[in-house]
């Protein structure tokens, strides 16, 4: 929940909570709220600006020269001299029989391949209300994370659970 949404739900829940009679004075309660779009003109107004907060730079190392040379020489070669033995499959999914068997092999080739991600607890959010005096303070360590392996076909899942792989990894395990 963003900033604004938790001003406009702070008031509301001002306007349902009792407030005791003054001595001798009327108490009156305030049934208005303001909308959403109200606190974010109020932010602004205040300094608040929303925008991105970004801890570091990512760099996955895929455009690293020894990275192009092994795919450009050794893994889409062999790709393509594998293309008319893959398994096909129509719209409803049924096989299609009319692949060119390899040398050697007795049945079509089915293309299985992994997919794997890691979730972590401060992934947190990428956009944010911030002061423009202040920095937001952010967790340095990445927290607890999960790390999902799973394998694919071309059709989805290979299997139901048991090819997947879910691992805690950092934090406090």
């Amino acid at each position: 929940m963003g900033m604004a949404q938790a001003i406009s739900r702070h008031l509301a829940e001002m306007n349902n909570s009792v407030v005791p009679p003054a001595t001798g004075r009327i108490v009156r309660e305030i049934r208005k709220t303001i909308s959403s779009r109200s606190s974010r003109r109020w932010l602004r107004k205040l300094a608040f600006k929303w925008k991105e907060v970004r801890k570091g730079v990512y760099n996955d190392g895929h455009e690293r020269d020894d990275v192009k040379q092994y795919w450009n020489e050794i893994f889409l070669p062999f790709l393509r001299e594998l293309q008319p033995a893959l398994m096909k499959w129509d719209q409803d999914l049924c096989p299609i029989s009319n692949q060119q068997l390899l040398s050697g092999e007795l049945a079509p080739v089915v293309m299985v391949t992994q997919d794997e991600c890691t979730f972590n607890a401060n992934d947190g959010r990428h956009f944010i209300w911030t002061h423009e005096d202040h920095q937001p303070l952010r967790k340095k360590g990445r927290g607890q994370g999960l790390h999902v392996s799973d394998l694919l076909t071309p059709i989805g899942r290979l299997g139901d659970e048991a090819a997947c792989e879910i691992l805690k990894c950092g934090g406090d395990v």
